[in-house]
């Protein structure tokens, strides 16, 4: 799946395999590994690169997000901690008048 989104980002591009190479400073096997299959694993840091340079999230080349349905909203977030003690001294003075 992730070579298939590889090579579909970069042909939307109009890259070749070779030019998707040299804007990441690898090998251009190394891309037709990842496209045709050979390579399946790849680190973090790979995946953010590819990502970069094809201008798309990492989520859409590990085919992660279905752009077919709306996604749920995220979570609101959980209250910060709640502040205990004195405020400090400016608020103090703009409550003073």
């Amino acid at each position: 799946m992730l070579g298939e989104k590889i090579a579909e980002r970069r042909q939307q591009i109009g890259w070749t395999q070779t030019d998707l190479a040299r804007a990441m400073g690898v090998a251009q096997s190394r891309i037709s590994e990842f496209e045709n299959g050979t390579k399946t694993d790849c680190n973090l840091s790979t995946a953010r690169r590819l990502a970069r340079v094809l201008g798309c999230s990492i989520d859409y080349l590990a085919a992660t997000w279905d752009t077919q349905e709306d996604p749920e909203p995220a979570p609101a977030p959980p209250p910060g901690p709640r502040r205990r003690g004195r405020p400090p001294k400016r608020q103090l003075a703009a409550a003073r008048g």
